[in-house]
């Protein structure tokens, strides 16, 4: 009895500690979100910028914070860093009609613009399916709609009434079913080995090959756009393999760009 009595003591304090712990946190981050958005209120960006990133490398994160630190970016003229945290801004549908908004005026600020070739079509459906769905969620459409076919299918040894109806529709939907998920796959696949990412230094080379002496591809500015290529990327120790908007694929210090 008094083993069950401490167990349970014990068990109380520990969760009456985590969810004491766990509040003083919150508490915590809002108030250091509170102090920052005074900090920007009254003009000291850097000041404003630091708190903001602690609470960032604290995985306190919400569209609020990265629009905060956008502006804040954008009064200090960073604009590449500004453009990169209104994306991120722009990823939370609390904020997402400012992110746009400010993101269009800070576009037309910078000085140099890139050619911006348009996307393949199967590179925009598998943007919007991982915007809309995630590779989650449509591969349980695709297991769902699976186990439909296969009953269906199944059925149509059971049933006289329209056999080859049912042997037919069974067939289709696993068909699709199997396409939806290889969809999935491919999805996640995309979106593992891809990211976008932003410039945020002023002026840089992209180079063929991963070394300062390396020929120029082409030269890219503060707020270009690039896809990074992280399998690529990944075998060379402080180089990102990216492929610039216009088209043009080439090597760029992981220094001169954030990876949303």
């Amino acid at each position: 009895m008094f083993t069950n009595r401490f167990t349970k003591t014990f068990l109380f304090l520990f969760l009456f500690g985590g969810l004491a712990t766990l509040s003083f946190a919150q508490q915590n981050a809002q108030a250091l979100f509170d102090n920052a958005n005074e900090m920007l209120q009254e003009g000291d960006y850097q000041q404003a910028i630091s708190l903001y990133q602690n609470l960032e490398e604290q995985n306190t994160v919400s569209g609020a914070l990265f629009l905060n630190m956008g502006i804040s970016y954008q009064r200090i003229d960073s604009l590449g860093k500004a453009k990169y945290y209104f994306l991120k801004a722009s990823q939370f549908e609390e904020t997402e009609q400012q992110a746009h908004n400010a993101l269009e005026f800070v576009e037309s600020q910078f000085s140099r613009q890139s050619a911006v070739l348009p996307k393949l079509p199967w590179d925009i459906a598998t943007d919007w399916l991982q915007d809309h769905f995630g590779a989650k969620n449509i591969l349980l459409i695709g297991i769902i709609t699976l186990n439909i076919g296969i009953f269906i299918f199944i059925a149509h040894w059971f049933l006289q009434a329209y056999p080859n109806v049912l042997r037919i529709g069974g067939i289709s939907l696993i068909g699709a079913a199997l396409i939806i998920i290889a969809t999935s796959f491919y999805t996640q696949y995309i979106s593992e080995r891809y990211s976008k990412a932003v410039m945020v230094t002023e002026k840089v080379s992209v180079l063929e090959e991963p070394t300062e002496e390396a020929p120029i591809v082409s030269r890219a500015y503060e707020g270009y756009t690039f896809t990074v290529d992280h399998r690529q990327s990944n075998s060379q120790q402080g180089w990102a393999y990216v492929r610039m908007s216009n088209g043009l694929y080439g090597w760029i210090p992981n220094r001169e760009i954030l990876i949303l």
